[in-house]
């Protein structure tokens, strides 16, 4: 993220408009249907980039600077693969993050620094022209050896081995650079104040197996750290244009996109990474309630599209909760929801009532199973009275909500407060076939903040102390 901040930040002289009209804050609010208003990333719209961000980030455009500061964070935050894995298969079906676009911005970067790459190759010769090559004039040339004007002996070279650099332009990675340059400029040119017309036209047109074979080749050769993360740059680039899924059936590049289609699955992982909380040796699928059939001949029925299912496996389903926070007194079942509630305050944008469904069969399966969740065998003399008698439990809706800018811009500067986060309670959701009498009757509504969730998602036990009180109250 320092890199990619360290490149935004200072962006060719030459700007053609201002980064911050790149920047769509706001698109949740749009009332055109056929506008896409969940999509989270960087898509290409019009020949330009635009940058889309999570509804609640920013309740107004920020100045320039705080722009792209927000923007390497998305990126950040996206392009982590410890959010990535709590991804179900159908979300990652449905993202877009296999673009690379680290390596775009490293080939741009190079060449905005120090033009394109061109190889050198060191000559020498006999003469005085070059810089002196002592080592190899000392072996070659048979010195002089004078008197000086003090009658001394010295040793005098009447020639020398000099070297020069010699740079050749028409070297395959040259080319293969300048292809590449164009592709970035293309795609993400804008973002530094440049034009693709401002680059070359590349020479050659893409070849997959003569690009990869080039880098490669230069890769395995290469001991300079500079070249090699330019060549490194490069191939992710060739392999992702070389990637049919990533191309048309007549050879050219679909639209490109790096983001997520609903930002829900992101949300989540950042909750339950900063909240989540087992008690020690429990694993998370302890917590999970499962339907079972039985048809009265055996435990399990299977249709014929479950043939992989085996036939003594009861559990037909399972309901996985997305966060369970274990936490002083009490057991909190949290359910993160990237709902409209915190910037609307319209109740249609509420949990309905299939999620209170759920969050009472949670918190119900763990009141009943709690032995059975820990390992615990009641008639075990080893674990105390306490061990053995479930926590208070609560149950919450997590959902985001922009807090004041002014306020956390302020503290996501001031080392070390970058782990406080915004929340407030805002209510409960209960059901009235529930006589409210267990804690978990009544669901929490709580939101957070999400500027201060993405700057800091670490597991956090300060702010899961802050929630439970929170919760509670």
């Amino acid at each position: 993220m320092n890199a990619l901040a360290q490149h935004i930040a200072e962006p060719a002289q030459k700007a053609f408009t201002s980064f911050a009209d790149f920047c769509v804050y706001d698109a949740w609010r749009s009332n055109d249907e056929k506008k896409d208003k969940s999509f989270v990333g960087i898509r290409i719209e019009d020949n330009q980039p635009k940058i889309y961000f999570p509804m609640g980030y920013r309740a107004s455009k920020p100045p320039e600077d705080i722009c792209k500061r927000d923007f390497y964070q998305l990126i950040a935050v996206l392009n982590d693969k410890s959010l990535q894995s709590y991804f179900s298969e159908e979300d990652l079906k449905k993202s877009q993050l296999d673009f690379p676009f680290y390596a775009y911005f490293s080939v741009l970067q190079y060449y905005l620094d120090f033009g394109y790459f061109v190889e050198s190759e060191t000559i020498y010769k006999k003469g005085f022209s070059g810089k002196i090559s002592w080592p190899r004039t000392i072996k070659r040339i048979k010195p002089q050896v004078v008197k000086n004007e003090e009658d001394h002996d010295q040793v005098v070279y009447l020639n020398l081995i000099t070297r020069k650099t010699s740079y050749r332009e028409d070297h395959l990675i040259t080319l293969v650079h300048k292809f590449c340059v164009k592709e970035a400029a293309q795609l993400i040119g804008p973002l530094y104040g440049i034009s693709e017309d401002e680059v070359e036209e590349p020479e050659l047109l893409f070849d997959y197996e003569l690009f990869a074979e080039v880098i490669q080749d230069k890769i395995a050769a290469t001991f300079n750290d500079k070249h090699l993360e330019l060549f490194h740059a490069m191939l992710k680039m060739v392999r992702y244009l070389g990637n049919k899924e990533n191309r048309g059936e007549d050879g050219s590049e679909n639209e490109p996109l790096f983001g997520v289609n609903t930002f829900a699955p992101v949300w989540e992982a950042m909750v339950d990474k900063i909240f989540g909380k087992l008690p020690q040796g429990v694993a998370k699928d302890k917590f999970n309630p499962h339907l079972r059939w039985n048809d009265g001949c055996r435990d399990e029925k299977l249709d014929e599209s479950e043939e992989e299912i085996v036939l003594n496996d009861s559990k037909r389903s399972t309901l996985r909760p997305d966060t369970i926070m274990v936490c002083g007194e009490g057991t909190f079942v949290l359910d993160s929801k990237y709902y409209k509630y915190g910037l609307t305050g319209f109740n249609s944008h509420l949990p309905g009532a299939e999620s209170v469904c759920k969050q009472m069969a949670y918190a119900e399966y763990v009141e009943t199973h709690w032995n059975e969740i820990l390992g615990l065998d009641s008639s075990n003399a080893t674990h105390s009275q306490n061990d053995a008698l479930p926590k208070p439990i609560y149950n919450a809706f997590i959902m985001p909500y922009c807090a004041d800018a002014g306020k956390w811009d302020e503290i996501a500067t001031a080392s070390p407060r970058n782990d406080v986060y915004a929340m407030k309670r805002v209510g409960y959701i209960y059901g009235d076939w529930k006589d409210c009498k267990r804690p978990y009757h009544k669901i929490a509504c709580i939101l957070l903040d999400i500027k201060s969730v993405m700057r800091n998602y670490a597991n956090n036990p300060s702010a899961q102390s802050e929630l439970a009180g929170v919760i509670g109250d």
